[in-house]
Order: structure tokens, then sequence, then C-alpha cells
């Protein structure tokens, strides 16, 4: 995209914003989402970037001067480097690459009544509404410029992927407070737990990551991780059931192989499980199935839209 291109955009996004905060805000978002990830719209990214701050020294006064530059670096530039490094399978350069963004997203001055989110769909943002006592009460919710889900998600998985879960909590853990209703960042906080021996941890995420969960892959998921962790307390047979109730939802090779490997060492047979004693099993556990009536309701909401 050429310079000229850039500016006829930026004017036409100049001559959408109202001066309405809240809609200027989810103008310059919608923007943001649209144009980040094209490298050749650098005029037009750093202009949206400064709109943001802009818009964030008008709601909660000044902020500080090395924030604000670090606001308008080149996150989106050093966030593509890291993925690049990433295809390239040099993991310990791309985690390097992205420690300074995740270090900017834990230290953004924040209003004492304000949280961040950074909500990964519509869907999202309704099923937090509907979770939102379970959460946090009177607090405004905002929405994060630097878009930190992306930037956390990729530096804790790639800890886990190096061998180093215990590294890998602390972002996971921020990554879930900016959007604690994603059940793939959810599971990815899971599994940083089972890897580091924190079963209950592990079991509560996964409970929680059901019941926010919208899709078969994603159910399949929290079963899979629920099984795990009751494998791991020696429930072998009730982790030999969940792990078939993964199944019917998605196949995997894990949840497979999780299911040879109990056969082998507990000596049972997943033919001894029929689908009513499997769904017996779960109510009496307190494992909910399938899909839960909130995000049924608010895809049901979101359908009526189209």
């Amino acid at each position: 995209m050429d310079n000229e291109k850039q500016n006829e955009l930026i004017s036409q996004l100049e001559n959408e914003l109202t001066g309405d905060p809240e809609l200027d805000g989810n103008i310059l978002m919608e923007w943001a989402e649209k144009y980040r990830t094209m490298q050749d719209a650098e005029i037009l990214n750093r202009y949206i970037s400064r709109k943001m701050v802009d818009l964030l020294i008008e709601e909660d006064g000044d902020l500080p001067e090395q924030i604000i530059s670090d606001i308008l670096a080149d996150a989106n530039d050093i966030y593509d480097e890291a993925c690049s490094l990433i295809g390239q399978e040099k993991y310990e350069e791309a985690v390097e690459k992205l420690a300074p963004l995740v270090q900017l997203a834990d230290e953004f001055s924040l209003p004492p009544d304000t949280i961040w989110m950074d909500f990964n769909s519509y869907l999202d943002s309704l099923l937090y509404m509907d979770y939102f006592d379970d959460f946090i009460n009177d607090r405004e919710i905002g929405r994060h410029p630097l878009h930190p889900g992306r930037i956390l998600y990729t530096y804790g998985s790639l800890l886990i992927e190096l061998g180093r879960p215990e590294d890998a909590l602390e972002p996971l853990q921020m990554l879930v407070s900016y959007n604690p209703v994603c059940p793939k960042y959810l599971a990815e906080l899971c599994e940083a737990y089972k890897r580091t021996g924190n079963i209950q941890d592990a079991a509560s995420n996964a409970l929680w990551a059901l019941s926010c969960a919208s899709t078969n892959q994603e159910l399949a998921r929290a079963y899979r991780d629920l099984a795990y962790c009751l494998g791991e307390t020696g429930a072998y047979e009730d982790a030999l059931m969940i792990n078939m109730l993964s199944l019917q939802y998605h196949k995997t090779r894990h949840a497979e192989a999780e299911i040879a490997w109990i056969q082998k060492k507990a000596g049972l047979s997943p033919a001894a499980y029929d689908e009513e004693t499997i769904r017996k099993r779960c109510e009496e556990l307190g494992i909910p199935i399938g899909i839960s009536e909130t995000v049924k309701l608010n895809q049901a909401f979101l359908d009526s839209l189209q």
C-alpha cells in the first residue's frame, strides 16, 4: 500500500470519528483490527495508535511519557518478527523478542476503577457480561490498545514448548485476566498448570473453559484436560469415560492415546461404558455435558442479528 493510499484512508478515518470517546474507541479498534497485520500500512497504523493514545489521555488524564512512547513503538512489527522467528523454529529468539511487549502490557498504568479487556469476538464480550459477577464488580471495561491477547498467548505457548511451564504461568494468568471467557486462552493456562503439577488449578480451569466453550473442538479440549486431571489423581475409570466423551465431540489422537494408556495401565476397556453410563457419571461428578445454556442463548442472539 503506497503512502497516497494510506493518507486517503487516514482522511476516511478522520471523517468517521465523531468526537464521542466511546464511539471513537470502537471505530479505532475496528480499524486497528483490520489493518494491524498489513506490513505496508505503517503510516496508517501509527496514526491509529496516536489517536488511541489521544483518546486514553482525554479519558484518563496524562499517561507516563514512557508508556506513550512504548505504545507508539512498533509493537505490531515486533510481534510479526517474533512470529517469523517461530516459523524458523527459533523459539528462544522469539521469546526474547516478545518479552518487552509482555512487560509493557504488565506495566501499563490503569485508573483504579478500570480493567483492560482484549475480547476476541462479540460472543466473548456477551459471555463476560453474563458472567460478570464471577469476576469483578463496579469497574469500567477498557479495550487495551496493545492487543495483549495475541502477545501473551504466543509468549506463554512458547515457554511451554521450551519446557518452561513455570515461567509461562504468570503471562498466561495475565492473558486470562484480559479475556476470562476465551476457551483457547483457558486451555493454554490449563496446560501450564498440568505441566507444573497444579492439578487442582488445572481442573478448575478446565471446568471454567467448558462453561465458556462454543464449539465441539473447545468442548473436546476441555473434557480431555479434565480427563487428564482425573487420571493424575488415580481415577482411571473416570478419566477413561471423560476421554471417550471428548471423542464424541471431536476425535483427536491425544484422547485416543490417553484411552490406550489407561487400558494398559488399569486394564479398563472402553467397550464397558456406553453413552448413558458416561453421562450419568458426569452428572455425579458435576461435569456439564455439551455447550452451556448461557452460550447457546448468546449464540442464538447473535444469529438473530444476521
